[in-house]
């Protein structure tokens, strides 16, 4: 009989399941696997079809309990999870075949033939050759060469930090799929033999225990495959922009010495670098200063665009992601991961967020030539969001500095804390003695020696590193998001309450109806988990095909007349659309054929909305042509950024664009849009 094939994310549901030994809610579900509740239900379908397959009763599903398993299923679902026969069925998802892919080339440095890649991932060959033409274009993008020589097979030319930089780039990603065995070729790996593996992971664990530390979940298992793919290749890198004197007095790297003396010098200092630099700052020799100001400035202008928003403290916004970058460019360059405490409930509770700054992301990428990952992406998601405003929430984090160190150094700390986000008061600096005065007035401690008190303390080093500076940023992100008033009726608990008796199409509209008579209320954090999509703002009304339109100008008026007739927006707001593209330019053209409008919402906006005009003959917007507009109606900052992740996400999908362009009814257009986003599921960096 043929099974059914279980991807990573079912795999991943099922072990859920299996570590709980009562209901697991869909919600505690979606929110682990970083995906929507209907996302959910489609995969409960693939497993119960597996399970049946196997003979096993499918899961149970209870209204507002959630899925459960018996005894009986979990005993015969851990034994085929378990087998390596059952792990064969395994089918590498695109992306997955490209990652490992890259992975064998990038770990050693023998040239491969193409049937290593078919064995591996279980391809056919045209298969294979159509994956390596993906892996020649993402080894371009960082100035690597993807080399093929008939008689001994592919292998990558460039640097070789850039190689060990994008091997733990494209590594961490599948290393699912490795403690899983998920692999169909596991055992022909040429990056990864786990025996040689656990060795260097237990002498680094040693290192690790010396130092007293604790470093970022995954980092040790992914630098133990690159130190022992290091040890196989026999070539050595040379750094010069590191202060390697400065490392070389550090207490990593003396430990680097002891337990890896194989290694020579220069990769000593290399390990030592990462240990280093996945808690402080890299010391290098060159001033990080040209540049990064450029750099933030493009991504707060980038993500600007993408998210359709001004932000009201820009300059304090660019400095501060100038801050950050220059002190990550080196982290970047050498592969070193810092990892952030964060990053799994960012991703879950600000999908749309955290996809548009990976867009945005996209131009400093391309012109640093370096992987930003997806940790880092994360820390600078929380900035973007630290500066949209949250209405009716209190947001300030209000903090004691305890810091016996003198005034000079407790006045840089103060500044280097309120530098973090715009949402944190230091009220004061104390020394140990006075703490207890403040108690009822402040959220959190921050020290620089070992504070004894009922109120949370984050102890930091007197000039305070980048994971000192990841800890306060995460206390400051949880407080602020806890901090909703309880004392009246909200929409969180009105969703709550309806949530459990309706589909998710349902739930979304109840939303946007009593939307309005709360405007003025507390609203809760409901958004995080419930963002507005494209397709609940969107109809077969607010869609219009047309031949041709005279110019811009009329495009942008024809396309806002449905909005205009339901009293969505005002005439004020076209003529402040025309207006800003008068002064500014066709910057609305954010994707090939595809032009935004949209403006402030005080510019003329009383509700959320969205509508679309589809021309048969392009308009042109300078020397810009344009055949879909789009016209955005926000209300606020926030509400629409899931409406803008749908629509990038569409307009970046060469099939959607193609398939659009064969319809010209409102109604065809409008089930197009709807059914390519239905079952999405939060976005990755394609790189």
């Amino acid at each position: 009989m043929q099974h059914w094939m279980l991807d990573t994310r079912c795999i991943t549901m099922l072990n859920l399941l299996l570590t709980h030994h009562d209901y697991v809610s869909i919600v505690e579900v979606a929110k682990t696997l970083n995906v929507s509740r209907r996302s959910i239900y489609y995969d409960l379908n693939k497993i119960n079809e597996w399970l049946e397959t196997h003979h096993i009763a499918f899961i149970q599903v209870e209204r507002s309990k959630g899925l459960f398993l018996s005894s009986s299923q979990r005993e015969k679902i851990s034994e085929l999870l378990s087998s390596e026969i059952e792990r064969s069925y395994y089918f590498l998802q695109p992306k997955e075949r490209t990652q490992l892919i890259l992975c064998s080339l990038l770990g050693q440095s023998e040239p491969v033939f193409v049937d290593y890649f078919c064995q591996i991932c279980e391809v056919s060959r045209n298969t294979a050759f159509n994956d390596l033409k993906t892996v020649r274009q993402k080894l371009n993008k960082y100035d690597l060469e993807l080399i093929f020589e008939p008689h001994s097979g592919y292998r990558v030319e460039g640097s070789l930090i850039m190689q060990r930089a994008l091997f733990l780039y494209y590594f961490d990603p599948i290393i699912p799929l490795l403690h899983n065995r998920a692999i169909p070729g596991f055992k022909l790996l040429n990056f990864y033999q786990p025996d040689q593996v656990d060795q260097i992971m237990i002498q680094l664990n040693k290192v690790e225990n010396r130092l007293q530390t604790n470093y970022v979940s995954g980092m040790i298992f992914s630098l133990s495959t690159l130190i022992n793919n290091i040890i196989k290749r026999k070539e050595s890198i040379v750094i010069d922009e590191v202060d390697a004197e400065e490392i070389s007095q550090s207490q990593e790297f003396q430990l680097v010495k002891i337990y890896f003396p194989q290694l020579n010098s220069n990769e000593q200092i290399y390990l030592a670098m990462h240990l280093l630099g996945s808690r402080v700052q890299v010391p290098t020799k060159i001033e990080q200063t040209e540049d990064v100001i450029e750099l933030a400035s493009q991504l707060v202008t980038d993500f600007e665009l993408l998210a359709c928003i001004n932000f009201d403290d820009k300059e304090q916004l660019i400095s501060m992601i100038a801050h950050h970058l220059k002190m990550s460019i080196y982290r970047y360059k050498y592969g070193i991961q810092i990892g952030n405490p964060l990053m799994a409930d960012i991703r879950a509770s600000y999908p749309d967020l955290f996809d548009l700054t990976v867009k945005a992301a996209r131009g400093i990428k391309k012109k640093l030539g370096l992987p930003i990952p997806d940790a880092e992406i994360a820390y600078i998601t929380m900035h973007f969001g630290g500066f949209l405003p949250q209405k009716n929430i209190n947001v300030t984090s209000r903090i004691l500095l305890v810091c016996p160190n003198g005034i000079s150094t407790a006045n840089m700390l103060k500044g280097e804390v309120e530098s973090l986000h715009p949402n944190i008061e230091v009220i004061g600096i104390v020394p140990v003695e006075e703490i207890e005065k403040y108690i009822p007035t402040i959220d959190f401690i921050i020290s620089t020696v070992d504070v004894n008190t009922s109120v949370p303390v984050i102890r930091v080093n007197p000039i305070i590193s980048e994971e000192d500076r990841l800890r306060i940023l995460s206390r400051v992100v949880r407080s602020s998001t806890n901090k909703v008033k309880s004392n009246q009726i909200t929409m969180d608990k009105i969703i709550k309450i309806v949530g459990q008796y309706l589909n998710d199409d349902q739930l979304e509209r109840v939303i946007l109806e009593l939307q309005p008579m709360f405007a003025s209320i507390e609203k809760g954090d409901w958004r995080k988990n419930m963002s507005i999509r494209l397709s609940n703002v969107l109809s077969p009304s607010r869609i219009q095909v047309l031949s041709r339109v005279k110019d811009w100008r009329s495009a942008l008026t024809i396309a806002s007349t449905p909005l205009m007739d339901e009293k969505v927006i005002n005439e004020s707001y076209i003529d402040a659309m025309i207006a800003n593209v008068e002064y500014y330019g066709p910057y609305i053209v954010i994707a090939p054929y595809l032009a935004l409008g949209h403006a402030l919402p005080s510019d003329g906006v009383n509700a959320l909305g969205v509508s679309v005009l589809k021309l048969e003959e392009d308009v042109f917007f300078e020397d810009r042509p344009v055949s879909v507009v789009i016209i955005l109606a926000p209300i606020d900052k926030r509400s629409h950024l899931g409406i803008m992740k749908d629509i990038m996400d569409l307009f970046n999908d060469g099939q959607f664009v193609s398939d659009l362009s064969d319809y010209n009814v409102p109604q065809q257009i409008y089930e197009l849009i709807v059914n390519r986003k239905k079952d999405e599921e939060v976005a990755e960096d394609v790189d």
